[in-house]
């Protein structure tokens, strides 16, 4: 009985298929999962950072990492863990039977208190970059902001922020 169910199993190559083919759905499924647990295309971020953008992106970009680097850094900006705690709170509010709108409404009012401190973060230390331009620099941001605000499309890389 040993000797008939060995005559039924398949041929080698099979099982090797099969497992590259689990293989290679396990890394499908990785990727849509990080681009989704990422929020998306970078395009997308870029529609979500608010009246900023413009300004942000027609600066270089070792001067974009150090406005964010000073807005990551200052002890007033929520870090991430903050965030998500936040959002875990919003989905216990919104979980809890029975609703309680003032429970949810304290944790929007958290959210926006820090989103504006992120804002002001960001806008003192854009502000100390671009205190720093000389006309020259400053006629060339302009430039550059210009076409960023009037861009349609998704940002090319080497585009000329990056320059």
């Amino acid at each position: 009985m040993g000797a008939q169910s060995d005559k039924r199993r398949g041929p080698a190559w099979v099982k090797v298929l099969l497992a590259v083919s689990l293989g290679l759905n396990l890394a499908v499924a990785g990727v849509v999962a990080g681009f989704v647990l990422r929020g998306g295309p970078q395009d997308a971020r870029r529609a979500n950072m608010g009246y900023a953008t413009p300004y942000v992106l027609a600066l270089p970009r070792e001067l974009r990492r150090e406005v964010f680097g000073k807005v990551r850094r200052d002890g007033t900006v929520p870090d991430r863990s903050a965030r998500r705690a936040n959002y875990s709170a919003m989905i216990n509010a919104l979980s809890a039977t029975p609703f309680d709108a003032n429970a949810v409404q304290i944790v929007l009012d958290r959210q926006s208190d820090g989103a504006s401190r992120a804002q002001a973060a960001g806008q003192t230390a854009w502000l100390e970059v671009v205190t720093g331009f000389d006309d020259a620099e400053r006629a060339n941001y302009v430039t550059r902001m210009k076409e960023e605000m009037s861009r349609k499309g998704p940002r090319r890389k080497g585009g000329s922020a990056d320059k």
